[in-house]
This record gives C-alpha cells, structure tokens and sequence, in this order.
C-alpha cells in the first residue's frame, strides 16, 4: 500500500511537468544563485540516450508580480541568437500557477572561474599556452559574433564562459548568462515593472526581430 501511494504520487509530479520536461530525468541540484536555482537533467529518449542539459529555475520578480525582468532578456535574446560559442537555449517553460519560469540549456560540464581555480589550487603549472590560446580566441569570437548583432553582454566573468567538456564538443567555449545584456543600437526599457506584461508584448516582437542577422 505505502509503496503504491509513493508510486501515484510520483506519477503525479510527473505527469504535472511539461512535456518536453518528460524526455528527461532529474539528476540533482547543481547551482544556485540570487536568480533561483540551477538542475541536470538527462535525456529518457532512446534516440538521445545520456544527453544532458541544465535547467535554470527563476524566481519571481522581486515585487512578486511576475516573471523576472532577468529571464525575460535572457530568452529575448537567446531566442534569436546562434552561434557556436553562445550558449544554446533548448526550450522555454512557464508553470502558471506560481509564475516559475524554467530555461533549459545545453549542459555545459566546466567554467573559465572553475577552470583558473583549479589550476592555481590543485596543479602545479600554468594552463598551457595552446589552451590559453583557444579559449581566447573562441570567446572572441563569440564576442564578435554578439557585437556584430548590437548586443553588449554587461556581465562578462569567468563563471559566464561555459566550457564544454566532452562528446563532439569537448573544450569549445560558450558565452552565457544574458540577464543584464542589452541591445545598443536601440536600448531596452527598464524591465523594473509589470514582468509578466512585458514578456508577453515582447513575445509577440520574437517573430518581427529585425536586430539580429542570425
């Protein structure tokens, strides 16, 4: 009896998420931040078997009124962007019940913080110089990509430069956190205001998007 109730209730949690959240199991917790919390997921497809990607849960805006201007920029612009090193957006949730929204990227196992930290506290050498040279270059070339689109990204870090760390793109670098990236050749409102308002007059502008030469 007890084993039949856990089992109907985890049917039911599951049966309530998405379904493309379906196509994959939840592995755990894997970060946290101001903006919510960050899970891997792993892909139950046959055809994508061990595919992995992260799912970043925000919270509600801080007045409690809607989605997160955060978020909001976030899809804007991954939405319409394309590049081999910019992080990859895969899908979009809103659970409207207490206005969660979840943004599924590609899984992406290392960052430049993680990497730097530990070769200066486990490692007895420097990164070597082809190493060094590589992630440069891709993330200027990411940049350049970003530039070309009119678009500033504001909060480049070490911890925002994704690295890939195996199958077919092992070591190429992704640009990512687009919270607080603005488009300058025509800057965006204040999003302080009304989140869920907003997303939905700029949802309906993805499709009209004249900024970006994809």
């Amino acid at each position: 009896m007890g084993d039949g109730s856990r089992n109907s209730s985890g049917n039911n949690n599951n049966n309530r998420r998405p379904a493309w959240l379906q196509q994959y199991d939840l592995v755990g917790k894997i970060g946290e931040g101001t903006y919510g919390l960050v899970f891997l997921a792993r892909s139950k497809l046959q055809s994508n078997r061990g595919i992995r990607i992260a799912i970043k849960k925000f919270k509600q805006s801080k007045d409690g009124d809607g989605v997160s201007p955060t978020a909001i920029r976030e899809i804007m612009l991954l939405r319409e962007l394309s590049h081999e090193n910019v992080v990859k957006l895969v899908n979009v949730h809103i659970n409207h019940l207490d206005m969660s929204l979840y943004l599924a990227f590609d899984y992406a196992e290392h960052d430049l913080y993680e990497i730097i930290r530990h070769h200066r506290e486990k490692l007895t050498h420097n990164i070597n110089q082809y190493t060094v040279k590589s992630l440069l270059w891709q993330l200027l070339n990411g940049l350049n990509y970003l530039h070309n689109n009119w678009i500033v990204h504001r909060d480049l870090k070490p911890s925002n430069i994704l690295v890939m760390g195996d199958g077919e793109e092992q070591g190429v670098v992704k640009i990512a956190d687009f919270g607080l990236a603005r488009i300058y050749q025509a800057p965006l409102k204040p999003l302080s205001d009304n989140g869920v308002s907003i997303f939905l007059a700029c949802a309906s502008s993805f499709k009209r998007a004249t900024y970006f030469s994809g």
